[in-house]
């Protein structure tokens, strides 16, 4: 807490403590899941009323970084406000909606990863999807799968789409929630009609074959919307 700046002329105070909360937790220094320090502690720290630190303390709540709960306290809720800003406008959209932006996002990012990714990065995928075919578990299994997507997109070098695809994991449109046992393992292991997709998007990758990274992701995103409604309605 003693690494907090001294007040600024000519800013707002409650302003200077909101900005330099957020840059407390977009650095990871306060996670995400953290409880805050009490108010009285807050108050301290900064030289300021209770009214200034509770504005501040609003206006990160209003932004989506911080979760206020009653009785409790107040934690980090993100360290991202497009993450925050996403998962709200996500939740109001259709499994459909939410899949279109997958398939922007995802098919452009093949296409950026065939030409971009360091073989390293290469080498990271191709470890990932044998760890994924290998895993012992289906709960491991979706991990993995996870795992791959987003090295793929981190492949393409540009943070800004890794956040955006992050936002999109987290909105849970991988595998539908509330699946029993035997929907999930049908859902995440059910056969492909030919070969399975990720290891034609990766070989597509290894080719830098930017036009067959894309195919291969378009065909991916297909039978994952289909597996993804299929899931719900046969439920």
């Amino acid at each position: 807490m003693s690494s907090f700046q001294p007040a600024v002329r000519n800013v707002p105070m409650s302003v200077q403590i909101g900005e330099q909360v957020r840059a407390r937790i977009t650095s990871g220094d306060w996670p995400v899941g953290m409880r805050l320090p009490g108010e009285h502690a807050l108050v301290e720290t900064f030289g300021a009323s209770r009214a200034t630190v509770r504005e501040a303390l609003r206006g990160l709540i209003h932004a989506g970084l911080l979760e206020a709960r009653p009785g409790d306290g107040t934690y980090v809720r993100t360290s991202s406000e497009l993450d925050a800003v996403l998962q709200r406008r996500v939740s109001q959209k259709t499994v459909d909606d939410v899949f279109e932006l997958r398939e922007a996002l995802e098919i452009h990012a093949a296409r950026l990863a065939a030409t971009r990714a360091t073989q390293e990065e290469l080498a990271a995928l191709a470890k990932i999807l044998a760890s994924r075919d290998a895993a012992p578990d289906l709960k491991a299994r979706l991990e993995r799968d996870l795992q791959f997507h987003d090295a793929l997109i981190t492949a393409t070098g540009n943070p800004l789409l890794a956040e955006m695809h992050q936002s999109l994991d987290r909105a849970a449109t991988y595998a539908p929630e509330g699946l029993t046992e035997r929907e999930h393992r049908k859902f995440l292991v059910s056969e492909w009609e030919d070969e399975d997709e990720h290891h034609a998007l990766l070989a597509a990758l290894e080719l830098r074959d930017a036009d067959a990274a894309a195919e291969a992701a378009a065909r991916l995103l297909l039978h994952a919307r289909e597996a993804f409604l299929r899931a719900q309605t046969d439920r």
